[in-house]
């Protein structure tokens, strides 16, 4: 049975809220800030932009200049950063598949489970990533974007972004 991926370049179909988890400042510039972004996507694959929820996050850090470190909280999901091209997306997806199809007879399933490609799946794309942030946004190339990797959705979950470094005084 071959399964609906969810290829969307410029949004999060699913996103839920964010949360503010903590927020540290010290000497008032240096700055710590913590959001979980919680997403139910409607398939149980995709391949989503993020990448104005994280602006979101940076935004609301206040962090003019520094880091933004964003994490993929489940093991069956991933986050990178590539154009937000719908052909691009499509390519993808179906290097994925061929890597890792669903429905192979793999040794995870005898414990139960049946989501063995979505492990493995994960596996190609970044658990985490870094990017570098100046004058409040992130310091992309032309046609950077980050998106999220979903391989076993249709339940909630959450996204990890930190941002640290100086915020404006």
């Amino acid at each position: 049975m071959k399964h609906k991926w969810l290829l969307e370049p410029h949004q999060c179909p699913g996103f839920i809220k964010n949360q503010i988890i903590d927020h540290l400042q010290q000497g008032g510039a240096q700055t710590h800030h913590t959001e979980y972004l919680y997403i139910r996507i409607p398939e149980r694959y995709a391949l989503v932009n993020i990448n104005e929820l994280v602006e979101g996050c940076i935004l609301r850090s206040k962090v003019k200049d520094g880091l933004c470190f964003v994490s993929a909280m489940h093991i069956t999901a991933g986050v990178y950063v590539n154009d937000a091209e719908s052909g691009l997306l499509q390519d993808i997806s179906k290097w994925i598949e061929n890597l890792a199809p669903y429905g192979l007879d793999y040794r995870h399933h005898q414990t139960g489970e049946d989501n063995a490609d979505a492990h493995l799946k994960s596996y190609l794309t970044n658990h985490s990533l870094t990017a570098p942030i100046t004058k409040g946004r992130l310091d992309f190339g032309t046609w950077q974007q980050i998106f999220y990797a979903e391989f076993d959705g249709q339940r909630e979950k959450r996204i990890l972004v930190k941002v640290m470094g100086l915020s404006g005084i």
